[in-house]
């Protein structure tokens, strides 16, 4: 089973704590150390600054959920790009930064706090210049640049992968969660998609050498009460969509290189806008529904895509964009939740074994364990499809876990649904 999991912003909260155990959370990621909070000054450590993080560390690692750490902020000292707080370390200062990272991870790789997994950078295919210099995501690009400042980037990397890998060998890196924008092969029209080559230039400069996991961002809009601008999303639909789409791509370019390194998804969630006023100010149950079916469809066809990571973004509360996986009301979690738990508990253990074969229209995918196969289904058009049901069916559940009459020899999906069989 791929690690599945969420990002909260609290996570030393016990009702978060909670609502994360009680899901099935593998993994949680957190952007939760900031370089130059705790060296101001080079050379002087104010661990204090991360107090918060420890109490949040020691109750993760207690409930045996894993953590991907964001390491970003540079120090004014360490700035390339002067007052850019986002932006890209200066190189005379790579070695004082590998000296943090090392004092990090002796810190927090050891109990009680077993963190694993390390990520440099949040969305780092952003330019300084498009972002504020506080951003919490960039900005290491470089518009100038054939790559956009990738190879800048592999540059950091091969000063800190060896700082991380001496301190842990255990120790997991992730290259910064790529914003990719839009497909630099297949623009949309008036784009020229410059951004996307940042991790191109990552594996044109050696950067493969010095990371262990690609990590990449992406969230369809909602709009005409439909998943559509998932599969149809303008600036990646030539590859099969915001998600699949680029997964695609960042799979292209490895192979290009040479290069096979797993996939994290490491923000995902369907996004309801400001921008569309007619369905989000705010939206109404459907919208809250229709992120339900996205979230079994987004985890599940991931598995089956062998990314061995997803994340959720963000756990609790209303979240940017209505993302918030358990919403306002903690006590009442949005159905996007309820769907996560349900999964979890349904699909763990088991073993993904390939696609059903089903007529056009129904996407569907085996999964074995536990003295049973389990089927997972949906239209994939959102349009009502009916189905033989197999032989040896014994229970189906629709995407709340909410049990399914067994009536007759069909059924009619939309939604995803859960139908278990005899082995």
């Amino acid at each position: 089973m791929p690690l599945m999991g969420a990002e909260p912003h609290h996570p030393e909260s016990d009702s978060v704590l909670s609502l994360l155990s009680d899901s099935g959370a593998q993994i949680v990621r957190y952007n939760g150390v900031v370089w130059y909070t705790v060296e101001p000054q080079e050379g002087e450590y104010n661990w204090a600054a991360l107090r918060k993080l420890d109490i949040a560390l020691q109750e993760l690692a207690a409930r045996d959920i894993d953590v991907i750490l964001i390491v970003r902020g540079t120090p004014g000292w360490a700035q390339k790009v002067y007052g850019s707080a986002c932006g890209p370390i200066a190189q005379e200062k790579f070695a004082s930064f590998a000296n943090f990272v090392t004092e990090l991870v002796k810190r927090y790789s050891a109990p009680p706090y077993n963190v694993k997994y390390w990520e440099f950078g949040n969305e780092p295919d952003v330019a300084p210049e498009l972002v504020s210099a506080a951003s919490v995501f960039g900005c290491w690009g470089d518009s100038q640049d054939v790559f956009y400042g990738g190879g800048y980037y592999a540059e950091m990397l091969k000063t800190v992968y060896p700082a991380v890998k001496a301190a842990d060998p255990e120790a997991q890196v992730l290259i910064g969660g790529l914003l990719l924008d839009c497909d630099p092969e297949f623009p949309p029209d008036g784009k020229t998609c410059h951004p996307a080559r940042f991790f191109e230039g990552i594996l044109a400069n050696d950067g493969a050498n010095y990371f262990d996991i690609v990590s990449f961002h992406g969230y369809p809009h909602y709009g005409l009460g439909s998943l559509f601008l998932d599969w149809d999303y303008p600036s990646w639909n030539v590859r099969g969509g915001v998600i699949v789409g680029k997964i695609n791509y960042l799979r292209h370019v490895m192979r290009q290189y040479g290069v096979d390194k797993p996939i994290f998804l490491t923000e995902s969630s369907l996004i309801c806008s400001e921008r569309n006023i007619a369905e989000c100010r705010p939206p109404d149950d459907l919208f809250f529904d229709k992120q339900a079916d996205y979230l079994v469809r987004l985890f599940v066809r991931n598995w089956a895509l062998d990314v061995a990571g997803t994340i959720w973004y963000q756990f609790e509360d209303k979240g940017w964009r209505y993302c918030g996986m358990v919403g306002a009301d903690p006590n009442n979690p949005n159905p996007a939740y309820v769907a996560f738990d349900f999964m979890n508990e349904k699909l763990a253990g088991m073993g993904y074994t390939g696609e059903v074969p089903l007529p056009d229209g129904v996407a569907g995918y085996i999964f074995e364990g536990n003295d049973r196969q389990t089927w997972v289904l949906w239209s994939q058009d959102e349009s009502p499809q009916t189905i033989e049901l197999p032989s040896g069916i014994f229970a189906a559940y629709n995407k709340l876990g909410q049990q399914i009459p067994l009536q007759n020899a069909q059924m009619t999906i939309t939604s995803p649904i859960y139908l278990d069989l005899s082995p």
